[in-house]
């Protein structure tokens, strides 16, 4: 247990340092990336959730990036993410966000995207599975799939600890307190995981859709995007922020899988595969095969 509790340690200062050069990288390629990066041709509502602990600046360069393109990004105005307290806690933050996601419906004419890191991502589809008539779609960030008991085991050994400290709780009472989220974790909107293989917090076992629910036929799409890249860095890692403006922008109604390639000039299509390595593993599938 003690060499568990070292080695996830180790990993997450790991993740932490990656992080630190995948926002670096974004300020370099910034220029680059606004020209590489489609533009909305006309203002989509985004609303942005932070992750566990971090606070509500954290997905300040992702707002700013999508509003530079066009899109209309906002923080969900809450702080800090600390946690649910207890069952009362999503409903409480729904009834909260319900407003605001009215607000920026109106201005724009259109559902809202949700785009949540990590516990972001969780609240992202329980705001879209209660408001479905507000919620356009919901892309997560190194989010898990499922909150199942089973999958407590993928997370950093650091994560439980600062779970407790915070909320009071360990993981396994919160899933006592949300038992739905245990079962329906798809939205009735359309979902898109982006994950990755080496992320240090969370497994890409949890993060990733199942591969039985994989599916861009309908109007309920279900996709997985892996990216290179780190858990805490995500909402800044620039292969995220592109595959981000990209699913933001394509028709439910005619779903196309995301194409890395189609953003990187000349011979650097090649790197597509490294920038955005495909897992042969059924649950990195983007989609499952079609039979002929």
């Amino acid at each position: 247990m003690a060499l568990r509790s070292a080695f996830d340690l180790a990993r997450f200062f790991f993740d932490a340092s990656w992080a630190t050069g995948e926002y670096a990288s974004k300020l370099a390629l910034d220029p680059v990336l606004r020209r590489m990066a489609p533009r909305a041709p006309k203002p989509m509502a985004v609303l942005t959730l932070p992750g566990f602990g971090g606070p509500e600046i954290s997905l300040n360069p992702l707002n700013a990036f999508l509003n530079q393109q066009g899109f209309l990004a906002e923080g969900w105005g809450l702080g800090t993410n600390k946690g649910p307290r207890d069952e009362a806690s999503l409903p409480e933050m729904i009834e909260r966000l319900e407003p605001k996601l009215e607000r920026l419906a109106e201005q724009t004419g259109g559902k809202v995207a949700l785009v949540g890191q990590s516990l972001g991502g969780i609240y992202a589809r329980e705001l879209a599975r209660a408001l479905p008539h507000l919620a356009d779609r919901v892309i997560t960030l190194g989010s898990p799939a499922y909150l199942r008991r089973d999958g407590i085991d993928q997370l950093n050994a650091i994560l439980p600890v600062a779970m407790r400290w915070i909320t009071g709780k360990k993981p396994e009472d919160h899933l006592e307190d949300h038992p739905e989220a245990q079962i329906h974790a798809a939205p009735p909107v359309p979902l898109v995981a982006i994950f990755s293989a080496l992320d240090g917090v969370a497994s890409a076992k949890t993060t990733a859709i199942p591969a039985g629910e994989l599916t861009f036929e309908g109007a309920l799409p279900r996709e997985n995007i892996q990216i290179t890249g780190s858990h805490i860095g995500m909402a800044v890692n620039p292969l995220v922020l592109v595959a981000v403006a990209d699913r933001l922008l394509v028709d439910p109604g005619a779903w196309k899988a995301f194409d890395a390639a189609a953003y990187l000039p000349g011979l650097s299509k090649a790197m597509a595969s490294v920038f955005y390595p495909s897992r042969r593993h059924a649950a990195f599938q983007r989609f499952p095969r079609k039979t002929p």
